[in-house]
């Protein structure tokens, strides 16, 4: 199993690594999850998306605004290196999550000019 942005895929695991940096970085909230740094910066918004649109493969629609804020936020987290300061509380956190960041911050820059994604 595993989530397909149309065009973009992530497994499981590193959709649950990702899903981490995207609500440490304040881009998705809910579901029970808090952050545990809680950086003023990364703050919660009210443009924060749902942990459930990324918690399961369930058809949830990202729209083109919501796009670009998930990517502001995760280019944000990435300069920040909150992934770094993640890695002193997650001893389990992968080696290329850097990489799956920088990737989805990119497809999610894509998908704001494109007409978003539905999470499949």
């Amino acid at each position: 199993m595993g989530y397909d942005f149309g065009g973009y895929a992530l497994d499981d695991w590193q959709m649950e690594s990702v899903r981490l940096v995207m609500l440490e970085a304040g881009a998705i909230v809910g579901g029970g999850q808090e952050r545990l740094f809680g950086n003023e910066r990364f703050a919660p918004s009210p443009e924060s998306l749902p942990i459930a649109h990324f918690s399961s493969p369930g058809g949830w629609q990202v729209t083109p605004d919501q796009c670009a804020f998930i990517a502001g936020r995760l280019r944000a987290a990435l300069a920040a290196d909150l992934i770094g300061d993640m890695a002193l509380f997650y001893s389990e956190q992968p080696t290329q999550l850097r990489d799956w960041v920088e990737e989805f911050a990119g497809f999610n820059e894509s998908a704001a000019t494109t007409g978003g994604y539905q999470v499949h």
